[in-house]
């Protein structure tokens, strides 16, 4: 049996790290990181916010702020563009938040089908 008490570097499983948004963003900020790290860390923030898709967002990105992948400048812009829109669709989802509880509070227990969320996909019709 492997012994875990922290001396080895070996944690168990379920006991990995998760990082946030906000903490890859932390990464990509930080110069003292090696670069590679940096464009690893933007990857991450676009894993766990992608309104395109993983990789027409990172073309999205490229598109908009520039090569991030050789140019400091552009890593950083492609970050603003990625916080913006996240902080968009955060404003909305808690918008909804506040009106999904008083219409509960109003006996509406149900959202009406024409009530946009934006915690759900669209729908094709």
């Amino acid at each position: 049996m492997r012994d875990f008490s922290g001396e080895s570097g070996i944690r168990p499983c379920g006991s990995v790290r998760a990082v946030s948004f906000g903490g890859y963003a932390r990464k990509v900020r930080d110069p003292g990181l090696p670069y590679r790290h940096r464009i690893s860390a933007l990857r991450s923030c676009v894993q766990l916010y992608r309104p395109l898709g993983f990789h027409a967002t990172l073309s999205y990105l490229e598109s908009k702020a520039g090569r991030f992948r050789s140019d400091e400048a552009a890593l950083l812009r492609a970050l603003d563009i990625i916080e913006a829109s996240c902080a968009v669709l955060q404003a909305e989802v808690d918008a909804y938040a506040v009106r999904r509880r008083e219409a509960k509070r109003q006996g509406r227990r149900t959202p009406r089908a024409q009530d946009a969320n934006p915690n759900a996909f669209p729908r094709r019709r």
